[in-house]
């Protein structure tokens, strides 16, 4: 959550202002002015002169000022629109983290009652704060104990504040915006541009998955931003934004759009697709809307790449495509109803030719399977590589998940794979994503075992991967702790071979050569000896699907001939 803050104006004389959070300038002391024109002389106002004539006035500069007649419009259009949110959460010490310590002169390197955010030792953290006391020669009396107690219990009860952005999207009060910007917040107020103020705001859904929220004031006849298509956004496209950056309220802002479909991590289950701008981007800004060259909204201001924690010309917007269909949702039913497989999958990459498809094919390429999921019930396989879903083209693991979540639940799902060089459609219902750690396999807790590894008998050698291999039997499997029922255990790797160099250790069991199943040391030479005359070249690739541990996973090894 940004905090709020103020930014003290640069005295003129002795002229001095403050502006506070929000944009509001406050004039301090008596003759202190900000910002006039006027001049008193003699008793007498002397106003300055207006505008001169333009010193260069020429084809192209007219050019520039109708593309800033632009710029100046949208700015008027968007504005009444765009609100200020700030938020109250109350800190209680119940809801404090264990050993943390209240600051109540607000901490800092140098402050002495500040003191480091972690708590030590487990003691009386008022006992703690009153010792400090006794640094400076200080010793209260008990009535002063008493007192500075009684103001100790109201700290640990203190309003924690933020602030960020929002757009009112429909003229009865909704009002969309971020879900970091109202997370855990007791009281929401909304400040419109024409200074109403609007102090319990309903936060009616949050999507912490996407980042976005829709809150909703009691008010009617509201001015409204307009929606655009972020699908149709160009690289190059000019990009607009509009917020409350430092608690400066209607700050515009103008760049570009820098890139699409950006895939920044925010959330691990989130599958990305920002919209990346260097149009200036800083804390305050989150929630508010971004702009095209029309006024229309194409993005919700979201996050910046920052070191320092200011705009460095790298800040995401949420599509607004995605932002609008969520707030639909949410408004509708107050939650985000998504679907899911239940699988893990990867990029395939480039290592197509690992897995006995030709070079450059694209795809999402399954790892892992949950058998009691939709995926597992539609027959999905570990080397199964996705290309379509519901007859959209996939070939990156993101692609696949956002087709998979924006499908209706209780929907059938067309699932097209390529196996063993084949394409082919498996058919899977739907079904609602009841908890976050769904989706994916979960594997076992990785396990060091090394004794039990060390006693794996020699076996046969794969020249071409330079490993040596045994079938698995169950006296095995339980040696190495694994549940793999199939397969080749590896009992020993040579140094600075294809194995080796792509990170194959002792005790591995390999279930699968690319697609083929292997369970006997012939099934696994001829899938290998058939991946490599398949291809040219000095350098092939062989995917193996390997058992480490207890967790599976595909690993692709150079090799060279």
């Amino acid at each position: 959550m940004e905090q709020n803050s103020k930014i003290n104006a640069t005295p003129r004389g002795h002229t001095r202002g403050v502006l506070l959070a929000g944009g509001v300038l406050a004039a301090l002391g008596a003759g202190y002015t900000i910002g006039t024109n006027v001049n008193a002389q003699q008793g007498a106002t002397a106003v300055t002169p207006g505008p001169s004539a333009p010193v260069v006035n020429t084809a192209a500069t007219n050019d520039a000022v109708r593309m800033q007649d632009a710029f100046a419009a949208v700015a008027r259009a968007s504005e009444p629109a765009v609100v200020t949110i700030t938020t109250e959460r109350k800190v209680t010490a119940a809801s404090r983290r264990p050993g943390a310590r209240v600051r109540p002169f607000g901490g800092g390197g140098n402050d002495p009652f500040g003191g480091n955010e972690q708590g030590g030792g487990g003691g009386d953290p008022f006992e703690d704060f009153l010792r400090r006391f006794k640094d400076f020669g200080l010793a209260p009396n008990s009535a002063d104990k008493a007192q500075m107690q009684n103001l100790w219990k109201e700290m640990q009860n203190r309003q924690n504040g933020g602030l960020g952005s929002g757009m009112i999207y429909r003229s009865d009060g909704l009002i969309l915006t971020n879900a970091h910007v109202v997370r855990d917040a007791d009281t929401v107020t909304v400040s419109l541009n024409d200074e109403r103020e609007f102090r319990k705001a309903k936060v009616l859904g949050v999507d912490e998955r996407t980042d976005v929220a829709v809150i909703k004031i009691d008010a009617e006849n509201l001015p409204t931003v307009k929606f655009g298509d972020s699908k149709n956004v160009r690289v190059g496209d000019w990009a607009i934004a509009v917020g409350n950056p430092f608690g400066l309220s209607h700050t515009v802002t103008v760049g570009v759009i820098s890139a699409k479909a950006r895939e920044v991590g925010l959330n691990p289950r989130n599958p990305g697709d920002y919209l990346q701008t260097d149009a200036s981007i800083n804390p305050g800004n989150s929630g508010g809307p971004l702009l095209d060259i029309y006024g229309r909204v194409i993005g919700v201001n979201n996050a910046i790449y920052s070191e320092s924690g200011g705009n460095v010309g790298i800040g995401f917007a949420i599509p607004i495509d995605t932002a609008r269909d969520i707030a639909d949702q949410l408004v509708k039913n107050g939650k985000i109803r998504r679907a899911y497989l239940g699988v893990k999958i990867r990029d395939l990459g480039q290592d197509a030719q690992g897995h006995g498809l030709p070079d450059g094919t694209k795809g999402v390429l399954i790892e892992g399977v949950d058998e009691n999921t939709p995926g597992g019930r539609a027959g999905l396989q570990p080397g199964d590589v996705v290309v379509a879903f519901n007859g959209q083209t996939v070939s990156k693991s993101t692609e696949l998940q956002r087709a998979v979540q924006a499908a209706p639940v209780g929907s059938k799902g067309e699932i097209t794979v390529l196996r063993a060089g084949k394409r082919v459609t498996l058919s899977s219902t739907l079904e609602e994503l009841k908890d976050e750690n769904q989706g994916a396999t979960n594997p076992a807790n990785p396990q060091e075992n090394e004794a039990p590894q060390n006693k794996l008998p020699e076996g046969t050698k794969f020249d071409e991967l330079g490993v040596t291999v045994r079938v698995l039997t169950p006296g095995m499997a339980s040696q190495l702790g694994i549940k793999a029922k199939k397969g080749l255990v590896i009992t020993s790797v040579v140094e600075e071979s294809p194995a080796a160099n792509a990170g194959l250790k002792r005790g591995d069991v390999i279930e699968r050569v690319a697609q083929t199943p292997v369970n006997a040391i012939g099934d696994a030479q001829a899938a290998i000896k058939g991946l490599l005359d398949a291809q040219k070249g000095e350098d092939k690739k062989v995917s193996l699907y390997v058992n480490s541990q207890g967790q599976s996973q595909f690993v692709t090894l150079t090799v060279t001939k």
